[in-house]
Protein backbone atom coordinates (compact mmCIF):
# COMPACT_ATOMS: atom_id res chain seq x y z
CA UNK A 1 0.00 0.00 0.00
CA UNK A 2 1.03 3.73 -0.97
CA UNK A 3 2.36 5.68 1.98
CA UNK A 4 0.55 9.21 1.70
CA UNK A 5 2.95 11.91 1.20
CA UNK A 6 4.13 13.69 4.48
CA UNK A 7 5.08 16.71 2.04
CA UNK A 8 4.82 17.95 -0.92
CA UNK A 9 8.02 19.30 -2.97
CA UNK A 10 7.10 21.79 -5.52
CA UNK A 11 10.04 22.47 -8.21
CA UNK A 12 9.70 25.60 -10.84
CA UNK A 13 11.71 25.17 -13.78
CA UNK A 14 12.79 27.44 -16.34
CA UNK A 15 14.77 25.50 -18.72
CA UNK A 16 18.04 23.91 -17.74
CA UNK A 17 16.85 20.44 -17.32
CA UNK A 18 20.05 19.47 -15.83
CA UNK A 19 19.59 21.26 -12.90
CA UNK A 20 16.56 20.24 -12.11
CA UNK A 21 17.76 16.45 -12.76
CA UNK A 22 20.49 17.48 -10.26
CA UNK A 23 18.50 18.25 -7.86
CA UNK A 24 16.02 15.38 -8.31
CA UNK A 25 18.84 13.06 -7.93
CA UNK A 26 19.84 14.78 -4.30
CA UNK A 27 16.73 14.64 -3.52
CA UNK A 28 15.91 10.86 -4.24
CA UNK A 29 19.37 9.97 -2.55
CA UNK A 30 18.41 11.84 0.66
CA UNK A 31 14.55 12.61 0.81
CA UNK A 32 13.34 8.78 2.61
CA UNK A 33 10.13 10.55 4.03
CA UNK A 34 7.48 10.06 1.86
CA UNK A 35 7.44 12.55 -0.13
CA UNK A 36 5.35 13.80 -3.76
CA UNK A 37 7.56 15.97 -6.66
CA UNK A 38 5.39 18.07 -8.58
CA UNK A 39 7.08 19.79 -11.20
CA UNK A 40 5.62 23.20 -12.72
CA UNK A 41 7.46 24.09 -16.24
CA UNK A 42 6.94 27.65 -16.93
CA UNK A 43 6.88 26.96 -20.73
CA UNK A 44 10.06 26.20 -21.19
CA UNK A 45 11.60 26.82 -24.73
CA UNK A 46 13.41 23.62 -24.62
CA UNK A 47 12.67 19.98 -24.25
CA UNK A 48 12.87 20.73 -20.23
CA UNK A 49 9.09 19.05 -19.68
CA UNK A 50 9.59 15.90 -22.03
CA UNK A 51 13.22 15.21 -19.95
CA UNK A 52 11.84 15.37 -16.82
CA UNK A 53 8.99 13.06 -17.41
CA UNK A 54 11.40 10.20 -18.27
CA UNK A 55 13.38 10.98 -14.71
CA UNK A 56 13.78 8.08 -12.42
CA UNK A 57 11.95 9.97 -9.56
CA UNK A 58 9.06 9.88 -11.72
CA UNK A 59 7.88 13.46 -10.68
CA UNK A 60 4.51 14.94 -11.72
CA UNK A 61 4.96 17.60 -14.86
CA UNK A 62 2.52 20.30 -14.80
CA UNK A 63 3.15 22.32 -18.17
CA UNK A 64 2.06 25.88 -17.28
CA UNK A 65 0.86 27.60 -20.96
CA UNK A 66 3.41 30.48 -20.44
CA UNK A 67 6.17 31.40 -18.21
CA UNK A 68 4.10 32.78 -14.85
CA UNK A 69 7.19 33.73 -13.10
CA UNK A 70 8.61 31.89 -10.03
CA UNK A 71 5.41 32.83 -7.86
CA UNK A 72 2.80 32.24 -10.20
CA UNK A 73 4.48 28.96 -10.99
CA UNK A 74 4.53 27.92 -7.04
CA UNK A 75 0.44 29.03 -7.28
CA UNK A 76 0.09 26.46 -9.76
CA UNK A 77 1.68 23.52 -8.46
CA UNK A 78 0.37 24.27 -5.02
CA UNK A 79 -3.29 23.93 -5.95
CA UNK A 80 -1.79 20.12 -7.58
CA UNK A 81 -0.32 19.06 -4.07
CA UNK A 82 -1.87 16.27 -1.90
CA UNK A 83 0.40 16.82 1.17
CA UNK A 84 -0.50 19.21 3.59
CA UNK A 85 2.74 20.47 4.05
CA UNK A 86 4.00 22.13 0.67
CA UNK A 87 8.15 22.92 -0.18
CA UNK A 88 9.14 25.09 -2.80
CA UNK A 89 11.90 24.74 -4.48
CA UNK A 90 14.01 27.22 -7.06
CA UNK A 91 15.51 24.83 -9.46
CA UNK A 92 19.10 25.33 -8.84
CA UNK A 93 19.12 23.25 -5.37
CA UNK A 94 21.01 20.47 -3.99
CA UNK A 95 19.45 18.98 -0.65
CA UNK A 96 21.31 17.42 1.74
CA UNK A 97 20.82 14.60 4.04
CA UNK A 98 18.47 15.12 7.21
CA UNK A 99 17.08 18.83 5.11
CA UNK A 100 13.39 17.72 5.44
CA UNK A 101 12.80 16.56 8.43
CA UNK A 102 13.70 19.87 10.67
CA UNK A 103 11.59 22.07 8.05
CA UNK A 104 8.54 19.44 8.39
CA UNK A 105 9.14 19.83 12.35
CA UNK A 106 8.73 23.67 12.52
CA UNK A 107 5.58 23.50 10.22
CA UNK A 108 3.64 20.81 11.77
CA UNK A 109 4.26 22.13 15.17
CA UNK A 110 3.43 25.64 14.15
CA UNK A 111 6.72 27.15 15.32
CA UNK A 112 6.49 28.39 12.19
CA UNK A 113 4.48 29.77 9.61
CA UNK A 114 6.99 29.79 6.69
CA UNK A 115 10.43 27.72 7.45
CA UNK A 116 13.53 27.73 5.46
CA UNK A 117 16.87 25.77 5.19
CA UNK A 118 20.32 27.51 5.94
CA UNK A 119 21.09 28.30 2.38
CA UNK A 120 24.86 26.92 1.58
CA UNK A 121 27.49 26.56 -1.45
CA UNK A 122 29.03 23.68 -2.74
CA UNK A 123 31.76 24.16 -0.03
CA UNK A 124 29.38 24.17 2.78
CA UNK A 125 29.36 28.09 3.45
CA UNK A 126 26.47 30.04 4.65
CA UNK A 127 25.72 32.24 2.40
CA UNK A 128 21.84 33.06 3.55
CA UNK A 129 20.67 32.72 6.97
CA UNK A 130 17.48 34.96 6.88
CA UNK A 131 17.66 38.91 6.38
CA UNK A 132 16.56 42.05 7.80
CA UNK A 133 14.28 44.55 6.20
CA UNK A 134 15.29 48.31 6.66
CA UNK A 135 12.89 51.04 6.07
CA UNK A 136 13.39 51.59 2.80
CA UNK A 137 12.58 48.27 1.50
CA UNK A 138 15.64 47.01 0.62
CA UNK A 139 16.92 43.40 1.72
CA UNK A 140 20.27 42.79 3.76
CA UNK A 141 21.34 39.15 4.18
CA UNK A 142 22.66 37.57 7.00
CA UNK A 143 25.59 35.07 6.73
CA UNK A 144 25.80 33.96 10.03
CA UNK A 145 24.05 30.86 10.88
CA UNK A 146 22.40 30.41 14.05
CA UNK A 147 21.07 27.51 16.51
CA UNK A 148 17.46 26.13 16.08
CA UNK A 149 15.21 28.04 14.89
CA UNK A 150 15.62 31.24 14.35
CA UNK A 151 12.81 34.27 13.48
CA UNK A 152 14.10 36.48 11.05
CA UNK A 153 12.53 39.68 8.64
CA UNK A 154 13.30 37.78 5.46
CA UNK A 155 14.45 34.71 3.99
CA UNK A 156 15.09 34.08 0.38
CA UNK A 157 11.84 31.87 -1.16
CA UNK A 158 14.40 28.96 -2.63
CA UNK A 159 13.26 26.71 -0.55
CA UNK A 160 9.99 27.26 1.84
CA UNK A 161 8.16 24.80 3.84
CA UNK A 162 4.62 26.40 4.62
CA UNK A 163 1.09 24.70 4.90
CA UNK A 164 -0.64 24.83 2.00
CA UNK A 165 -3.98 25.59 3.63
CA UNK A 166 -2.78 28.38 4.96
CA UNK A 167 -1.02 29.60 1.52
CA UNK A 168 -4.23 29.73 -0.07
CA UNK A 169 -5.92 31.47 3.01
CA UNK A 170 -4.37 34.38 1.95
CA UNK A 171 -4.09 34.01 -1.52
CA UNK A 172 -0.70 32.51 -2.90
CA UNK A 173 1.79 34.80 -4.38
CA UNK A 174 0.80 38.12 -5.72
CA UNK A 175 0.86 37.66 -9.43
CA UNK A 176 1.02 41.62 -9.93
CA UNK A 177 4.89 40.93 -9.68
CA UNK A 178 5.09 39.15 -12.16
CA UNK A 179 8.68 37.81 -13.78
CA UNK A 180 10.75 38.92 -11.28
CA UNK A 181 11.35 39.88 -8.07
CA UNK A 182 10.27 40.36 -3.97
CA UNK A 183 7.00 38.11 -4.59
CA UNK A 184 8.64 36.23 -1.69
CA UNK A 185 9.01 39.49 0.35
CA UNK A 186 5.63 40.36 -0.19
CA UNK A 187 4.38 37.06 0.87
CA UNK A 188 6.46 37.48 4.26
CA UNK A 189 5.08 40.39 4.61
CA UNK A 190 1.50 39.07 4.59
CA UNK A 191 2.55 36.26 6.86
CA UNK A 192 4.23 38.94 9.26
CA UNK A 193 1.46 41.26 9.19
CA UNK A 194 -1.03 38.23 10.63
CA UNK A 195 2.09 38.00 13.33
CA UNK A 196 3.17 34.51 11.78
CA UNK A 197 6.28 33.61 12.70
CA UNK A 198 9.29 33.13 9.28
CA UNK A 199 12.02 31.31 10.08
CA UNK A 200 15.37 29.63 9.25
CA UNK A 201 15.67 26.13 10.45
CA UNK A 202 19.70 25.75 11.05
CA UNK A 203 19.83 22.20 10.93
CA UNK A 204 18.18 21.83 7.64
CA UNK A 205 21.11 22.86 5.05
CA UNK A 206 20.17 23.70 1.43
CA UNK A 207 22.95 23.94 -1.19
CA UNK A 208 22.17 26.78 -3.31
CA UNK A 209 23.82 27.15 -6.86
CA UNK A 210 22.84 30.77 -7.44
CA UNK A 211 21.91 30.52 -10.59
CA UNK A 212 19.07 32.24 -13.01
CA UNK A 213 17.46 32.28 -16.02
CA UNK A 214 17.12 36.08 -16.77
CA UNK A 215 19.76 38.21 -18.13
CA UNK A 216 21.25 40.75 -15.70
CA UNK A 217 20.06 43.56 -17.73
CA UNK A 218 16.27 42.03 -17.48
CA UNK A 219 17.25 41.27 -14.02
CA UNK A 220 18.00 44.99 -12.63
CA UNK A 221 14.90 45.96 -14.30
CA UNK A 222 13.05 43.80 -12.93
CA UNK A 223 14.52 44.12 -9.43
CA UNK A 224 14.09 48.03 -9.57
CA UNK A 225 10.03 47.51 -10.74
CA UNK A 226 9.03 45.43 -8.12
CA UNK A 227 11.09 46.87 -5.13
CA UNK A 228 9.09 49.87 -5.85
CA UNK A 229 6.11 48.26 -5.65
CA UNK A 230 6.79 46.36 -2.56
CA UNK A 231 8.49 49.38 -0.75
CA UNK A 232 4.98 51.68 -1.40
CA UNK A 233 2.77 48.65 -0.67
CA UNK A 234 4.65 48.18 2.57
CA UNK A 235 5.85 51.61 3.89
CA UNK A 236 3.10 51.79 6.51
CA UNK A 237 4.51 48.36 8.53
CA UNK A 238 8.35 49.38 7.54
CA UNK A 239 7.79 52.47 9.11
CA UNK A 240 4.98 51.39 12.08
CA UNK A 241 2.00 53.43 10.01
CA UNK A 242 -0.58 51.24 9.11
CA UNK A 243 -2.90 54.31 7.72
CA UNK A 244 -1.11 56.45 5.13
CA UNK A 245 0.91 54.68 2.61
CA UNK A 246 3.20 57.45 1.14
CA UNK A 247 -0.16 59.48 0.46
CA UNK A 248 0.14 62.01 -2.28
CA UNK A 249 2.96 61.12 -4.03
CA UNK A 250 3.33 59.35 -7.34
CA UNK A 251 3.97 55.70 -7.58
CA UNK A 252 6.39 54.19 -9.99
CA UNK A 253 4.54 50.87 -9.79
CA UNK A 254 0.93 49.85 -10.23
CA UNK A 255 -1.20 49.42 -7.51
CA UNK A 256 -3.44 46.62 -6.13
CA UNK A 257 -7.71 47.62 -5.87
CA UNK A 258 -10.37 45.14 -4.42
CA UNK A 259 -13.45 45.81 -5.87
CA UNK A 260 -16.22 44.65 -3.98
CA UNK A 261 -19.50 43.44 -5.48
CA UNK A 262 -20.24 43.26 -9.50
CA UNK A 263 -18.85 46.12 -10.88
CA UNK A 264 -17.68 45.07 -14.76
CA UNK A 265 -17.09 48.41 -15.81
CA UNK A 266 -14.64 49.55 -13.19
CA UNK A 267 -12.72 46.07 -13.17
CA UNK A 268 -11.97 46.75 -17.30
CA UNK A 269 -11.11 50.14 -16.79
CA UNK A 270 -8.61 49.51 -14.12
CA UNK A 271 -7.05 46.52 -16.07
CA UNK A 272 -6.86 48.76 -19.05
CA UNK A 273 -4.93 51.12 -16.93
CA UNK A 274 -2.65 47.96 -16.01
CA UNK A 275 -3.99 48.34 -12.18
CA UNK A 276 -4.06 44.93 -10.44
CA UNK A 277 -7.80 44.25 -9.30
CA UNK A 278 -9.31 41.52 -7.71
CA UNK A 279 -13.28 41.17 -7.37
CA UNK A 280 -14.48 39.96 -4.26
CA UNK A 281 -17.79 39.02 -3.34
CA UNK A 282 -18.09 40.41 -0.04
CA UNK A 283 -16.26 42.88 2.52
CA UNK A 284 -15.39 40.13 4.70
CA UNK A 285 -13.41 38.65 3.01
CA UNK A 286 -10.90 41.24 3.31
CA UNK A 287 -10.31 39.74 6.27
CA UNK A 288 -7.74 36.85 5.05
CA UNK A 289 -6.44 39.53 2.51
CA UNK A 290 -3.51 41.04 5.16
CA UNK A 291 -3.51 44.58 4.16
CA UNK A 292 -2.37 43.90 0.17
CA UNK A 293 -4.93 46.11 -1.61
CA UNK A 294 -4.15 50.03 -1.72
CA UNK A 295 -7.84 50.81 -2.52
CA UNK A 296 -11.16 49.04 -1.97
CA UNK A 297 -13.97 50.12 -3.59
CA UNK A 298 -17.29 49.37 -2.08
CA UNK A 299 -20.78 50.78 -2.63
CA UNK A 300 -21.89 50.53 0.94
CA UNK A 301 -20.05 48.95 3.09
CA UNK A 302 -17.44 51.41 3.74
CA UNK A 303 -16.94 51.24 7.51
CA UNK A 304 -17.05 47.62 7.46
CA UNK A 305 -14.05 47.90 5.05
CA UNK A 306 -11.90 50.34 6.81
CA UNK A 307 -11.87 48.28 9.72
CA UNK A 308 -10.19 45.26 7.72
CA UNK A 309 -8.58 46.92 5.31
CA UNK A 310 -6.80 49.91 7.72
CA UNK A 311 -4.35 50.63 5.17
CA UNK A 312 -6.56 50.98 2.06
CA UNK A 313 -8.34 53.85 1.15
CA UNK A 314 -11.91 53.03 0.51
CA UNK A 315 -14.13 54.45 -1.61
CA UNK A 316 -17.42 54.67 -3.64
CA UNK A 317 -17.47 53.49 -7.48
CA UNK A 318 -18.39 56.89 -8.31
CA UNK A 319 -15.29 58.59 -5.71
CA UNK A 320 -12.49 55.98 -7.11
CA UNK A 321 -10.00 58.15 -9.24
CA UNK A 322 -9.30 60.60 -6.12
CA UNK A 323 -8.47 57.19 -4.09
CA UNK A 324 -6.30 56.33 -6.52
CA UNK A 325 -4.81 59.58 -6.13
CA UNK A 326 -4.79 59.80 -2.65
CA UNK A 327 -3.15 55.90 -2.90
CA UNK A 328 -0.13 56.84 -4.78
CA UNK A 329 -1.22 55.14 -8.40
CA UNK A 330 -0.73 56.31 -11.10
CA UNK A 331 -3.52 55.47 -13.99
CA UNK A 332 -2.51 55.03 -17.51
CA UNK A 333 0.61 53.71 -16.34
CA UNK A 334 2.67 50.81 -18.31
CA UNK A 335 4.77 48.64 -17.84
CA UNK A 336 8.38 48.77 -17.94
CA UNK A 337 9.15 46.29 -20.92
CA UNK A 338 6.45 44.82 -23.29
CA UNK A 339 7.37 41.81 -21.76
CA UNK A 340 5.04 42.20 -18.63
CA UNK A 341 2.06 43.01 -21.06
CA UNK A 342 1.18 38.86 -20.74
CA UNK A 343 1.21 38.91 -17.11
CA UNK A 344 -1.70 41.46 -17.29
CA UNK A 345 -3.96 38.62 -17.89
CA UNK A 346 -3.08 36.87 -14.76
CA UNK A 347 -3.32 40.06 -12.53
CA UNK A 348 -7.18 39.69 -11.43
CA UNK A 349 -6.66 36.09 -10.31
CA UNK A 350 -6.12 34.77 -7.23
CA UNK A 351 -3.96 32.26 -8.55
Amino acid sequence: MTQSPRATLIIVAYGRHDLVATLLDSIAEHTPEPHEIVVVDNASPDSTAAVLKKHRSRPRVIEAPRNLGYGGGVNLGVREAAAETTVIMNSDLQVTPNWLPPLLMAIESRTATIAAPLYVDTNGNVIESGASITVDGHIHISQTPGTGIKPVDHVSAACWAFDKQWFESVGGFDPTYGLGYYEDVDLVNVARSHKHIVAVVNDSQIVHLTGGTFDSGASQQLSHRNHARSERRWYWMYRGNAKTPWEGETAVTHGRVAVIGHHPDIVRELREQNISVVTLDDVETLRQRAHRDDVVVTQDKRTEAKQLAPRAQIAQPEDLLEALKRAGITPSATPPNSRFHAITATRSRRW
